[in-house]
Parts: C-alpha cells; sequence; structure tokens
C-alpha cells in the first residue's frame, strides 16, 4: 500500500494538468499553445484578455519552474534507483519530493483556474466551466498534444 501512495498522487496531479490546457491554444516553446484556448471558445472583451493573458504567463512561468524541478528530481530518483546497495528510504524520499511538487503544481494550476473564473461574467463562467469539465472528463492526453509537466514519458 505504502508503494502505491506516490504513485496515485503522481496519477492524480496529472488531472489538474489537464486545466492547464484550458487557457492554453498556436504553441510556445514547450508545445503549448501561444494564446489561451478560452480566447477562441468565449467572447471577452479587451480588458479580460489583458487579465487572462497576465494570469496566463503567471501559470506558464510555474510550470517550467515545476518542469525544471521534476527533472532535477527525475534525474536524482533514476540515480537512487540504479544506486548499488539499493537505499529505499532515498527512493522513497525522492517520490514524496515528486509527488509533492506536482501537488504544489497542482495546486496553482486549481487557483489559475478559479483567477480565470473570477474574470469572466456569470454567461461566460458557464461556458468555460464546460470547457474545463471537458478536458478533467477526457484526461491528461488531451492537454494540447503534449505530456503534462511531470509526466512520465511515453514508452
Amino acid at each position: 500500500m505504502k508503494r502505491l501512495v506516490p504513485w496515485a498522487l503522481l496519477a492524480a496531479s496529472l488531472a489538474a494538468n489537464v486545466a492547464l490546457g484550458v487557457t492554453v491554444s498556436g504553441r510556445d516553446r514547450a508545445g503549448f499553445p501561444s494564446e489561451p484556448l478560452i480566447f477562441s471558445k468565449v467572447n471577452l472583451n479587451a480588458d479580460q484578455r489583458a487579465r487572462i493573458s497576465s494570469l496566463r504567463a503567471e501559470i506558464v512561468a510555474h510550470r517550467d519552474e515545476s518542469e525544471r524541478r521534476l527533472k532535477a528530481l527525475r534525474g536524482e530518483l533514476a540515480s537512487e534507483i540504479a544506486r548499488e546497495p539499493e537505499d529505499r528510504s532515498a527512493v522513497d524520499s525522492t517520490l514524496r519530493q515528486i509527488a509533492d511538487s506536482q501537488a504544489r503544481f497542482q495546486v496553482a494550476v486549481v487557483d489559475h483556474v478559479l483567477a480565470v473564473r473570477a474574470v469572466l461574467t456569470p454567461e461566460q463562467r458557464s461556458a468555460f466551466e464546460g470547457i474545463i469539465a471537458h478536458h478533467m472528463q477526457a484526461g491528461a492526453q488531451t492537454h494540447c498534444g503534449t505530456e503534462p509537466p511531470g509526466a512520465l514519458p511515453s514508452p
């Protein structure tokens, strides 16, 4: 059971990463769209576009930092797994750090989605919530065609 907890946390974090794809749609250097998807799905005024663009810049910066940290942690994990003799406590510690980092990003994504929602009118919110629900139900692979931050590479 203890071994399942870190993996369960890793899997749960993927769902939150999907939500980031909702406010993302062209593609930036990491494969994310250059314009938030909401811009093409919801009729926004100029102020709303500016505010959402600012929010997006914040979450993208957070995503980039999260990706850097997770890359370093995955490197540590690979080294720890290969270590002789095996040090299970070091492996478990790094797995917890990975899960914690992904959980922090998940919280940031939810905060971002709520902040975007707060910019919208009640009429616009229903369309936005529909986009969010679709992405959350479809799963992480709809995340703009890219692996979500922290996801393990595809085989």
